[in-house]
C-alpha cells in the first residue's frame, strides 16, 4: 500500500514533464517511475552516500509505484547535525538551481501517523562532497518531521553547516505531505513551501508570535553563531530567511534524505513522488519561484485524496 496517490497525468503535465527535463549534463528530473532497489542494485542514475563502505545507514532506499523511499535504520543520531550524518540519495548539481520536491514523512510502523518528535525527518540535503564528517562539514538542510522543541512538534527545518557547526530553525507544519523547494543564486540559498492558504510559495520567515494563517506562530532556532545573515524580529513580527554559505563550491551535491535522530521503534519514512529543477537556472532571488508559478495545474490535482 502506498502512503499516498500518484497525481492524475493530464495531457498537459506530461506535455510539461517533456519540456523540462534536464538536458545531458545538468541536474535531472525525477518522476521515480520502475522499480529499482538503490542500496543493492542501483541502476538508476541517482548516487548513494555511503555505498562504498556500506555506510548507507538505511533498510530501505528504493523506487517503486511511482515513489523514492527512504527508511533509515533506527539508532541515536543517524540523521544530519555537525558532523553526524544519515541516509542520503543524490546527484551532483553545478552553479545556480531551483528544485522542487513532492514529500511526505510518517512513521514506518504506521504510515498514516507522524514520526515522533525528536528530529526525525525527511528532505533536502545540499552538501559540499568534499566533507569527511571529521570538522569540515559544510551543507545544508530543508526538511519536515517531528521535530520537537519548545512546543514545535510537526515543523519544516531550515539548517546550515559551516565546518561542522550547525544552527537550524524550526517553523510548525500543518500536514505530513508538502511541496518544498530550494533555491541557489551564487552564495545565497533561499527556501521555500507550497502554502494552501495563499495558493503560492511561501519563503521560510522567522516568525516570533506572528499570526500565520490564523495560527500564532513562533520560529525556534538553537543558535545563531553561522547565521549572521538571519535577524530575529521583535515581537508580533516577521523577517523572511535566507542562508548565505560562500564556502559552498560550484558543484554540490542536492539530495534527498529521511534520518533519524531520537527514535523510537516507529521509525521514519521519507516518500518522494517526484523532483522537478527548473529548466532556466535562477540569476537573482526573484527567478527561484517562476519556473514552477504555475505548477499548481498540474502537481496539486488530486491534493493527495
Amino acid at each position: 500500500m502506498k502512503p499516498f496517490d500518484r497525481m492524475s497525468w493530464t495531457t498537459a503535465s506530461l506535455l510539461w514533464f517533456t519540456a523540462h527535463t534536464a538536458v545531458a549534463g545538468g541536474p535531472f528530473d525525477d518522476e521515480f517511475t520502475g522499480q529499482v532497489d538503490l542500496l543493492n542494485n542501483n541502476t538508476s542514475a541517482w548516487s548513494v552516500l555511503g555505498a562504498g563502505s556500506m555506510d548507507e545507514r538505511a533498510t530501505t532506499i528504493d523506487i517503486d509505484g511511482g515513489l523514492l523511499t527512504v527508511i533509515p535504520e533506527v539508532f541515536t543520531m543517524n540523521a544530519w547535525f555537525e558532523d553526524e550524518y544519515g541516509p542520503l540519495v543524490y546527484q551532483d548539481v553545478t552553479g545556480n538551481f531551483a528544485v522542487v520536491i513532492n514529500l511526505r514523512v510518517s512513521q514506518t510502523a504506521d504510515i498514516d501517523l507522524p514520526p515522533d518528535t525528536g528530529f526525525n525527518a525527511g528532505g533536502f540535503i545540499i552538501r559540499d562532497a568534499s566533507g569527511t564528517h571529521n570538522n569540515d562539514e559544510n551543507w545544508m538542510m530543508y526538511n519536515m518531521g517531528g521535530q520537537g522543541e519548545d512546543g514545535v512538534t510537526f515543523a519544516r527545518e531550515m539548517k546550515k553547516t559551516v565546518g561542522s557547526t550547525s544552527n537550524l530553525f524550526l517553523t510548525e507544519q500543518i500536514g505530513m505531505e508538502e511541496y518544498l523547494l530550494a533555491c541557489r543564486v551564487g552564495a545565497d540559498f533561499y527556501f521555500y513551501y507550497w502554502a494552501d492558504a495563499v495558493g503560492g510559495w511561501r519563503q521560510e520567515t522567522y516568525y516570533n508570535q506572528f499570526n500565520v494563517d490564523g495560527t500564532p506562530t513562533t520560529t525556534w532556532h538553537n543558535s545563531s553563531s553561522v547565521t549572521p545573515e538571519i535577524s530575529p524580529p521583535g515581537p508580533g513580527g516577521a523577517t523572511p530567511m535566507h542562508f548565505n554559505h560562500p564556502a559552498m563550491p560550484n558543484t554540490i551535491q542536492v539530495g534527498l534524505m529521511g534520518g533519524t535522530w531520537s527514535n523510537g521503534s516507529n521509525g521514519v519514512r521519507a516518500d518522494f513522488d517526484f523532483i522537478r529543477f527548473a529548466p532556466i537556472p535562477p540569476v537573482t532571488e526573484n527567478d527561484c519561484t517562476a519556473a514552477f508559478a504555475d505548477i499548481n495545474d498540474l502537481i496539486f490535482a488530486d491534493d493527495f485524496e
